[in-house]
């Protein structure tokens, strides 16, 4: 490989891919109760907050000097003073505790996939799984910028192709309405979560080649993500009888032709293959920066916890979802806003936001934003 950093079309793609992840299955189901017009509002506001608070992150990340991961920035900008040490740690254990979570659940879906095309053992699945994901590490940040590429092209194609068998082999239609109130206010939570990218974003900002292009790649790769979601859940409402809980499971019923539960299958793989890498190297990244260890060591004393976790617990994949949303908002509001604040008083480089950056008013909106995402995500649906 020529470069060990990330091209335009790379960092996009990275940035859509670790948002797709378990979202995309669950928001189908949400938005058949709620009805287009509910969908569109739930959208456009998940979609302004995700813009800005990407481009805050970004901004963070660019104007810091140690911008590695996400502590290392923290530690800049935010921890100071006799506290530092406990700061530090504390935050060290809440950012473990997110990043191993946001690896269960991808260990999860997955193994659920391939235990049912297989017919193997679901310990054996998630073993297989975890072997596969792991092979991007002999490549680093670059195997993983391709492996992003890669997965969300063949993402595109079965999504699309998904779309045209719908539409040959209607079972459902559209709902022209607006729905309650209250859960409109859980499918914005659920659009939140499936744009969910802020380690992604600080990967994109230290590794693409032409750093002026990173403002372009997060709202694009933030874009493609929803222009994906979005069309995967027409094709889901189009084509199933009764869309289920997990999308994919009544899509495949209702059309009943094989090629359907197979490409199924492979956007379930692919959307959990690109989440998994991006969180993977971000909690590799945190490891290496704390206690001095190379890129592929980190990877897998961040990694193999996951995958015990997930054979040994009981724990049902709603419960880690709930679990990483409270977490990913003390998170936000918290640390990283405060940090941002700090960090753009006197700029090191020109701020993506430009004269919107450091505005008390637009960091009040995203910070009840973020909660507002918290408390949603146990508004019960249905």
């Amino acid at each position: 490989m020529k470069t060990k950093n990330l091209s335009f079309i790379e960092s996009l793609m990275l940035v859509a891919g670790a948002g797709i992840g378990t979202g995309i299955l669950t928001i189908p189901y949400a938005i058949d109760k709620i009805g287009v017009f509910g969908t569109l509002a739930a959208l456009v506001l998940a979609y302004a907050v995700s813009v800005f608070l990407y481009l805050i992150i970004a901004d963070l990340t660019r104007n810091s000097e140690k911008s590695e991961d996400l502590l290392a920035i923290l530690d800049e900008h935010l921890f100071s003073g006799k506290g530092k040490r406990v700061l530090n740690i504390s935050f060290l254990v809440l950012l473990v505790l997110l990043l191993l979570e946001n690896l269960v659940v991808y260990i999860l879906c997955a193994s659920n996939v391939l235990t049912d095309l297989l017919g193997l053992n679901d310990t054996l699945t998630k073993i297989i799984f975890y072997a596969l994901a792991s092979i991007v590490i002999v490549f680093g940040i670059k195997g993983m910028g391709i492996g992003e590429k890669l997965s969300m092209l063949l993402i595109g194609i079965a999504v699309t192709t998904l779309m045209a068998l719908s539409f040959f082999n209607v079972r459902g239609s559209l709902n022209f309405s607006f729905g309650a109130p209250n859960t409109v206010f859980a499918v914005y939570g659920l659009f939140m979560f499936a744009f969910s990218a802020i380690f992604s974003i600080i990967q994109v900002c230290n590794h693409i080649e032409k750093k002026e292009q990173t403002g372009k790649a997060v709202i694009g790769g933030l874009t493609l993500n929803a222009l994906i979601t979005i069309a995967f859940t027409v094709a889901v409402i189009i084509g199933s009888e009764t869309v289920t809980e997990i999308a994919t499971i009544g899509l495949a019923q209702s059309i009943g032709n094989p090629l359907v539960r197979i490409l199924c299958s492979i956007l379930v793989l692919l959307a959990m293959f690109t989440s998994f890498w991006s969180s993977g190297f971000a909690f590799s990244d945190v490891i290496g920066g704390q206690f001095g260890l190379s890129m592929r060591i980190s990877w897998f004393i961040a990694t193999v916890p996951a995958l015990l976790i997930s054979v040994l617990l009981p724990l049902a994949i709603l419960d880690y979802v709930q679990i990483g949303a409270g977490a990913l908002s003390i998170i936000l509001v918290i640390v990283v806003l405060p940090a941002y604040l700090n960090a753009v008083k006197k700029p090191k480089k020109g701020l993506l936001l430009g004269k919107c950056s450091g505005n008390k008013i637009m960091i009040a909106f995203v910070a009840i934003a973020v909660i507002m995402m918290a408390v949603s995500s146990f508004i019960p649906i249905g």
